[in-house]
């Protein structure tokens, strides 16, 4: 799935199946070649991908494009991550800055050299470790060709945390809420329909939420008239002509 994050409401934009003798990975690629020829370039300013994607296939497809890219930093490279590792290991944080409650602490380099098959001239990456109130420290590295300059350390961190969005309000959601899971046909066509349709409607009822259903003194509203409310702003409003 692909999916407009971090701009204060997520918006699923494809998907792409992909069955036994297929992959994931494979699967993506197509995803994003097909999302970039429909929206263009300049639709986003960055793609935010998981580990798995952090190769010099994908990014390649990336660079196609002309999107900038943060992709998780784990032991699927493993020379960056040891030299990462090794950088890092024992230096104080370079910043330290308040988020809400809990205390970030940043370690941002743009210098680390690229791995033998990708194109980069220089390979910037971020480790940060926020300290939550309740004690718990968690730590994540992330890597970017976005520099410093563009893009400052805290900004960066909050681009990365946006992969969480596809996560939580993009599968978690479809599963949980219109039964992602649980569709009954099989036929590749039929599944791929039912996943873009569940998505579709996904989306209009968030941009709905956010464009009529605003806090206010209005009385609690049922949800099929919330429904039939959706089904007339959506009729056309018919004009009055002169005799």
């Amino acid at each position: 799935m692909i999916s407009v994050v971090g701009a204060g409401v997520s918006l699923p934009l494809d998907v792409e199946p992909y069955g036994p003798k297929d992959s994931e990975y494979a699967a993506g690629q197509r995803l994003l070649r097909r999302a970039l020829s429909a929206v263009g370039p300049r639709f986003a300013d960055y793609l935010v991908v998981d580990a798995e994607y952090a190769t010099s296939t994908f990014l390649h497809v990336t660079a196609e494009g002309g999107w900038p890219v943060i992709a998780r930093l784990k032991d699927t490279l493993p020379e960056l991550a040891a030299k990462v590792k090794r950088r890092f290991h024992g230096q104080p944080p370079q910043q330290v800055l308040p988020e809400g409650a809990d205390r970030l602490e940043f370690w941002d380099e743009e210098d680390f050299p690229p791995w033998e098959t990708w194109q980069w001239e220089r390979v910037r990456v971020l480790r940060y470790r926020p300290q939550r109130g309740d004690g718990t420290v968690v730590e994540a590295e992330w890597l970017t060709n976005l520099s410093k300059r563009t893009v400052p350390s805290l900004s960066l961190y909050r681009r990365a945390r946006s992969r969480g969005e596809i996560e939580n309000e993009g599968f978690n959601d479809c599963k949980s809420r219109p039964g992602l899971e649980h569709i009954c046909p099989h036929h590749t066509n039929s599944l791929l329909l039912c996943w873009l349709l569940t998505l579709l409607a996904l989306v209009m009822g968030r941009l709905y939420r956010i464009r009529f259903l605003h806090r206010g003194k209005h009385a609690l509203t049922s949800a099929i008239e919330l429904v039939r409310r959706l089904w007339l702003a959506l009729v056309p409003t018919p004009r009055c002509r002169s005799a």
